[in-house]
C-alpha cells in the first residue's frame, strides 16, 4: 500500500467512526448526548472538506508530473535532433576536407 492508500484507509475509518457516534448519540434515549446535531454535522464537512482537499492535491500532483514528464521528453528530443545534425556536419566537413586533400593531391 502506498501513504496515500493509508491516509484515505484512516480517513475512511475516522468517518465511519463520526457516523456511529453521531447516530448513537442523537438516538432517542441515549445517555451524554449533550452537544447538537448540527456540531456533529459541522464534524463531517470538516472531514469531507480534508478528504477532498487530499484528493485534489493527489490529482494535481499527478497532472504536474504528467507535465514535466511531456516537457522532459520535449528537451530530450530537441537534444537528439542537435545531436544528428552536429553529427551530420561534423560528417560533412570531414567529406568536405578530404575532398580538399584529394584535390590538392591530384594537382601536385
Amino acid at each position: 500500500m502506498n501513504p496515500i492508500q493509508i491516509i484515505f484507509t484512516l480517513i475512511a475509518a475516522i468517518f465511519l467512526i463520526f457516523v456511529i457516534r453521531l447516530l448513537s448519540l442523537t438516538s432517542l434515549g441515549a445517555e451524554g448526548a449533550q452537544l447538537p446535531w448540527w456540531v456533529y454535522a459541522t464534524y463531517l464537512g470538516i472531514l469531507f472538506s480534508g478528504i477532498m482537499y487530499v484528493n485534489a492535491r493527489v490529482d494535481e500532483k499527478r497532472k504536474e508530473e504528467k507535465a514535466i514528464e511531456l516537457e522532459g521528453s520535449i528537451i530530450l528530443d530537441e537534444i537528439r535532433n542537435r545531436r544528428k545534425k552536429a553529427k551530420l556536419n561534423e560528417n560533412d566537413i570531414e567529406l568536405e576536407q578530404n575532398n580538399n586533400k584529394e584535390a590538392y593531391l591530384e594537382s601536385k
